[in-house]
């Protein structure tokens, strides 16, 4: 089996604590974005921008159904704190062939388990450093399951962002079966591709490897280029080639904060800039793509691409006073009163246009699922595919409901609870006609 992983390991104490606050910050602009796509290609396919559409209008908690009838989403169930369990904050979550609903705990280092029907079933793992263990779960921990396996990524510290091994469950009574550690042990070997560059994501695949995807820590490249670096490895930790893919990260701003007793130096990554996005199939497809365009690059796990996927897309136009107002607006900021104003004003550059691309999905039928952006900055518009890459239908769902899954005809979202005020999965099910 494959995993695909995304690399950064031993930093300082303070480096870290650096890290965990771009990171912070990173997710605290999520939720005012717009993107777009771009990549080469050998094969391309061109579809026609797709037809005005009449969107249903609908309520918070409500069945939501939109576009001509084609997509309509009935809300089924809940999977969340209960008498039987309390949630401490809710890391990633993940769905398996039986529809059982995993969520990481960040408070409680578990992953807690639940039935089809929203019961609670029971929890996998515990804190610590030894087999079965997780020294902490944060923000950046992405559970993937293959084959009846569960894969839990475990990282030195609290304060390190970059995993470092993986702890590996099986499903058919939630037992522990091996580590994997994460971080290549020839990499010495690769040094001039991946100096500073440590492990952040992975997916598993079919065959019996791991596609590793490299990160730099933000603090490291600040407002350089740099890049996402795809190495193939297998599960005793060796590298075997690479990268067969390179994508560029993000673009980072720096400003000097000098109004604190204890001057710093602010980055961030915002979400005007483009990104670079990926997902992959269940039978190891890689969809590629830089957010401001609509253009997905469609691959084999060698990173040849194989087609392209291009649809029209008319990018929202921004303007940099328009930013300032926008971050002047919000009404919390975990950098400081004044700091983003700050940033977008001191910029060499800013976008003429937001992003066209938010995120790339793909569901277990092999569509690909593409949220856009667009005027109303509540909502993503998101675009179903079919594999060919033509267009099935769109519709529009709110950003703060997040799409995170979609299987066994099924859409997995993570909401919060109007009552209680604290994160749960909904699962929805998925009507096409």
């Amino acid at each position: 089996m494959f995993l695909i992983v995304s690399y950064a390991a031993s930093i300082s104490h303070n480096c870290m604590f650096i890290i965990f606050t771009c990171f912070a910050l990173f997710i605290a602009c999520t939720k005012i974005e717009k993107k777009q796509p771009v990549d080469e290609i050998d094969q391309e396919i061109m579809i026609h921008e797709a037809e005005s559409l009449n969107d249903t209008t609908y309520e918070h908690g409500q069945n939501k159904s939109v576009i001509n009838g084609e997509v309509k989403f009935e809300r089924e169930q809940t999977f969340k704190s209960s008498d039987d369990v309390l949630l401490g904050v809710m890391g990633d979550f993940t769905v398996d062939a039986n529809n059982r609903v995993y969520i990481a705990d960040r408070d409680q280092t578990v992953v807690h388990v639940f039935y089809e029907d929203g019961r609670y079933n029971t929890s996998i793992g515990r804190e610590g450093n030894g087999p079965a263990e997780f020294s902490a779960i944060s923000p950046n921990t992405k559970l993937r399951i293959d084959s009846n396996k569960l894969y839990v990524p475990s990282y030195a510290n609290s304060y390190n962002f970059f995993p470092d091994r993986l702890q590996v469950f099986d499903l058919t009574d939630f037992t522990f079966i091996m580590t994997i550690n994460l971080i290549g042990k020839n990499r010495q070997d690769y040094s001039n591709e991946l100096s500073g560059y440590y492990p952040l994501k992975y997916n598993v695949l079919e065959s019996t490897y791991i596609l590793v995807a490299y990160n730099r820590s933000p603090n490291d490249y600040k407002d350089d280029e740099s890049h996402i670096k795809f190495m193939i490895q297998d599960s005793t930790s060796r590298i075997l080639k690479g990268p067969i893919i390179q994508q560029k990260d993000r673009k980072q701003l720096i400003h000097t904060v000098t109004k604190t007793e204890i001057p710093y130096e602010a980055i961030k990554s915002f979400s005007f800039f483009s990104k670079s996005l990926f997902a992959i199939s269940d039978d190891d497809v890689i969809y590629t793509a830089r957010s401001e365009e609509f253009k997905v690059d469609v691959r084999n796990t060698e990173g040849t691409i194989l087609r392209t996927i291009s649809h029209p897309y008319t990018n929202l136009p921004v303007t940099r006073g328009e930013l300032i107002d926008l971050y002047e607006e919000k009404e919390t900021s975990v950098m400081g009163d004044g700091v983003e104003e700050a940033m977008i004003a001191e910029a060499d550059s800013i976008p003429d246009t937001w992003p066209a691309l938010n995120e790339l999905l793909v569901d277990d039928e092999n569509r690909l699922w593409v949220s856009t952006i667009v005027e109303d900055f509540d909502v993503y518009e998101w675009w179903i595919l079919e594999e060919s890459g033509e267009l099935i239908t769109t519709f529009k769902w709110p950003r703060d409901e997040t799409i995170e899954v979609i299987k066994n005809g099924k859409m997995y979202t993570r909401e919060t609870d109007e009552g209680t005020g604290l994160q749960q999965v909904v699962r929805y099910r998925i009507e096409m006609e």
